[in-house]
């Protein structure tokens, strides 16, 4: 199964997550260095709103959930 897209949901076939350590040597508890995007839009969506939950992110920039639940 691919990964999906943490904002709108959509499956990023082309997605290789690069982790920074096992998730024991530092605080980022191997979490991905990037994360798992399909279009910069989605990408705006992300950083361009900090602070806000996922789903007012996806409302203020008009990004309909298509993945699963």
């Amino acid at each position: 199964m691919d990964e999906q897209c943490i904002i709108c949901g959509k499956e990023v076939p082309d997605y290789e997550p690069e982790m920074c350590c096992s998730g024991n040597e530092c605080g980022c508890l191997g979490v991905p260095i990037e994360p798992c995007l399909c279009s910069v839009r989605c990408g705006n969506a992300l950083f361009d709103n900090m602070g806000k939950t996922m789903d007012e992110r996806r409302e203020v920039m008009g990004i309909k959930w298509i993945g699963g639940e």
